[in-house]
């Protein structure tokens, strides 16, 4: 009866917690499109609102994880996914949370009206959209590692990058939001 009820917490938890970041990349297109400050400071609280129960779920996932993981600990796909959970905090932590912090503050110091050049600039950073496209894609890759729990190394570590690669290749196939700059033009093209 325990196991069962641990089990439950982790699946439900890893579910929860991937649709609260597959949300906030879904509520990023909002903020990317948005026209003027105030619609800018909507999405924006739709994305702190996806994500808020993030931490905690991510804390649930990785104690359930522990408990469930007992007779797993020597295979290499539990340090696989125990490491893909560790970098997920380390880019929400230094990546996503802070970019996101900074540009609701910037919106807030920006009064109303039209995005202002250096709003627009925070939004449109790199770093923070690719941290969430690798969390997406670890995400993924560690659901199909708990799913198929693949014996060796190679094959563990296979999972995750695969997710990782679709993740970031999607956001380079995506159409760009209004007030977002297009990709570039291959050469030739």
């Amino acid at each position: 009866m325990a196991h069962a009820f641990v089990l439950y917490l982790h699946i439900a938890a890893a579910m929860l917690l991937v649709g609260g970041t597959v949300a906030a990349r879904l509520a990023g297109s909002g903020v990317r499109a948005a026209t003027d400050l105030s619609a800018l400071r909507g999405a924006l609280d739709a994305v702190r609102r996806a994500t808020r129960l993030n931490p905690l779920l991510a804390i649930l996932v990785l104690a359930s994880g522990a408990v469930l993981g007992r007779s797993w600990w020597s295979t290499p796909w539990f340090w696989v996914a125990t490491a893909a959970w560790i970098g997920n905090l380390a880019m929400a932590v230094r990546f996503v949370g802070p970019g996101h912090r900074a540009l609701g503050l910037a919106a807030q110091r920006a009064g109303s009206g039209a995005v202002p050049d250096g709003v627009d600039a925070l939004r449109h950073r790199l770093a923070p959209a690719l941290a969430l496209d690798v969390m997406i894609g670890l995400d993924f890759g560690t659901l199909l590692l708990m799913v198929l729990k693949p014996s060796g190394t190679v094959p563990a570590l296979l999972w995750p990058a695969l997710g990782v690669l679709l993740s970031c290749a999607m956001r380079s196939t995506r159409p760009a939001a209004r007030g977002e700059p297009a990709a570039a033009a291959a050469p030739g093209a």
